[in-house]
């Protein structure tokens, strides 16, 4: 198939498979795959995944790997298999994994070596999962991961996938410590291919580097499904390592560059980063938290050619939304752009009436650019919905010429180094150690060394009579229980939390 109308992510695979079949696809250390080599890698996953484990259209699969080909060539034949990919955040505890696995009914999870033992321990808490597959495991628990993309004996075909056939459920961070899956359909997927050919100007020429996690939406929904759609190549970084993503860039001839502010800042203050070519790039995409004016200013001048810009999405809002152009980077660094040709989006006020330029209010989203429906949640959508419009939950304004400034999060979330971190999942965990009355999270501007990171956690605490704790035992107390970008940074330790009349925590007296 070749130049058919596309409609789903099987046809952007296989229409680039019939174009440009020698065309590098995908790098990923010291292994690199043309479209028809990987076409045989997934054609074989994919039969393998049907005839010896019974995965069939619809089936929900876990994917809990760090960057790598295995990552990629799953994503492939999943989608080719007609299932549905559940990417697992690799950095959340056992107990949070398994939640994930049994809130989809997961019938297989891939995985890789280095995950293997929190996975192993995850799997303990899900039952109803029948097959694993492990990449570099020798457990005899474990299907090996290399066999199945080496040969098959059965071709099961190409699978019917309709536009409205769900190719991903994302989970959110949940307000609760419940996360939620958001329901992607492959409609929305190529909804935010459109979207990130305008935003990021790719082109069929482009080799983009992904080094952002490959279970995060822009991975998921943009550089993957994109660079198929354009048969361009993706690198795959396996971490995010300043030196090594440097000698990524010069030695493949890296043209786009998507990472969070954090990496940025890494990146122009590492030593010896005259060393390397970077004649190549051409453009760099941040996302996450705003991007410190010293950090843009070290970028415009270690890389004169290359274009900035500053992007936004939600996961609930099919990932890209806004776009900050590149000559706007320096002038308006704590905007987030404009919105892109086909999003709706206002700022309404309490009583749901748009507001006029310059006005702090809700940002929302039109229907037709918000995810379907979250898994096993139904309703929850809904409630977030006036009408055709989705509240975001997030404050902002848009100024006379149509610019986007965030301005706060009604949901209380923290975004560390670009990661969402909900206040009241913190909070629950620090009042369940004993010695620990009272407690109330919330963000701080990162300054000095962390200024990179956007937003830091900090901790109130309000300890039992007599109790005795220091700074060092809660941050262990919460490394013991969260994800580690979830632990505080600050610690501060009162006598009482402030209230109004009403009872509630009164937040802003605590920043």
């Amino acid at each position: 198939m070749s130049g058919l109308p596309l409609h789903t992510l099987p046809d952007l695979w296989l229409n680039n498979l019939g174009r440009f079949p020698r065309k590098t696809a995908v790098i990923c250390e010291d292994r690199r795959l043309s479209y028809a080599e990987a076409e045989s890698a997934i054609c074989h996953l994919r039969n393998n995944l049907s005839t010896r484990l019974g995965v069939s259209q619809g089936d929900r699969v876990a994917i809990v790997m760090p960057n790598c080909l295995e990552f990629y060539l799953a994503y492939w034949a999943l989608v080719r298999l007609g299932a549905t990919i559940v990417p697992v955040n690799v950095r959340l505890r056992p107990s949070d994994i398994a939640f994930v696995l049994n809130d989809v009914d997961a019938k297989v999870v891939l995985t890789q070596r280095e995950l293997w033992a929190g996975v192993r321990e995850a799997l303990a808490e899900a039952p109803a999962v029948e097959h694993v597959i492990a990449a570099g495991v020798e457990d005899d628990a474990v299907e090996a991961f290399e066999p199945l993309v080496a040969a098959s004996d059965e071709d099961v075909g190409e699978a019917v996938v309709k536009s409205d056939d769900l190719a991903l459920i994302a989970y959110t961070s949940g307000t609760t410590g419940r996360p939620k899956g958001a329901q992607i359909t492959h409609d929305n997927v190529l909804f935010n291919i459109r979207m990130c050919l305008v935003c990021h100007s790719w082109r069929h020429e482009d080799v983009h580097l992904l080094v952002v996690p490959m279970f995060h939406c822009t991975a998921l929904y943009s550089m993957l499904p994109a660079s198929a759609y354009l048969g361009s190549t993706i690198v795959i970084a396996p971490r995010p390592q300043v030196k090594e993503l440097a000698g990524l860039i010069q030695e493949h001839r890296v043209t786009t560059f998507i990472s969070v502010p954090t990496l940025f800042h890494m990146l122009v203050t590492m030593k010896g980063l005259q060393d390397y070519d970077f004649s190549s790039l051409k453009a760099i995409s941040y996302a996450g938290s705003m991007m410190p004016t010293e950090t843009i200013q070290r970028l415009r001048e270690a890389f004169p050619h290359v274009e900035l810009r500053n992007f936004f999405g939600m996961t609930e809002t099919i990932s890209v939304t806004h776009i900050l152009p590149s000559e706007d980077c320096v002038t308006r660094p704590d905007s987030v752009g404009k919105a892109l040709p086909d999003v709706g989006v206002k700022i309404v006020d309490e009583q749901g009436k748009e507001v006029p330029p310059g006005t702090v209010g809700e940002l929302c989203f039109h229907r037709a650019n918000v995810i379907r429906d979250y898994w096993n949640r139904p309703g929850v959508l809904e409630q977030s919905m006036v009408g055709d419009w989705f509240r975001s939950g997030d404050l902002g304004l848009v100024d006379e010429e149509g610019y986007l400034y965030l301005r706060g999060r009604e949901k209380d979330m923290i975004i560390v180094g670009g990661e969402n971190v909900f206040a009241l999942e913190v909070e629950n965990t620090l009042i369940e150690h004993p010695a620990i009355k009272e407690a109330a999270v919330v963000g701080v501007p990162a300054t000095g060394v962390r200024a990179s990171l956007g937003e830091l956690i900090k901790a109130v605490v309000v300890l039992e009579p007599g109790a005795e704790l220091k700074e060092l035992d809660v941050k262990r107390h919460c490394a013991e229980r969260l994800a580690t970008y979830k632990v505080p940074h600050l610690v501060e330790f009162r006598e009482a939390l402030p209230r109004n009349p009403g009872g509630k925590v009164v937040k802003r007296e605590l920043k």
